[in-house]
């Protein structure tokens, strides 16, 4: 996914990048044993439409491309096209990566049989 981000074209990956990293961040051990939520995680939140999480998920997804975007950048352009708006380009790309397509798909019928 490519955005325009202060008159600068950025790209964002939802790759095998992405889902090391955030099972970096996310991972819990707990009596040896080691569990990998990442993208669990960040997808209970974006569905729960976290903000904060948007941009992480943002940032990790164009920490593998150059350039990179800063943080401010993407808050400001969550003011500028509007929140709503990226949550939705955010879930077409979860949809559309081999890497996300099938937990994010998972996750969203769930949530959508919940209601």
């Amino acid at each position: 996914m490519k955005l325009m981000v202060n008159n600068k074209e950025y790209s964002f990956i939802f790759g095998f990048g992405y889902i090391r990293e955030m099972n970096r961040r996310y991972t819990v051990v707990e009596q040896g044993m080691t569990m990998k939520l990442g993208l669990d995680s960040t997808l209970v939140n974006f569905f729960n439409e976290e903000i904060e999480t948007l941009i992480e998920m943002l940032k990790v997804a164009n920490a593998t491309e150059s350039p990179r975007v800063a943080e401010k950048d993407l808050i400001a352009l969550v003011d500028e096209i509007g929140s709503d708006k990226l949550f939705d380009l955010v879930l077409e790309e979860l949809k559309k990566s081999e890497f996300t397509k099938r937990k994010t798909l998972k996750v969203e019928n769930k949530i959508k049989n919940s209601k």
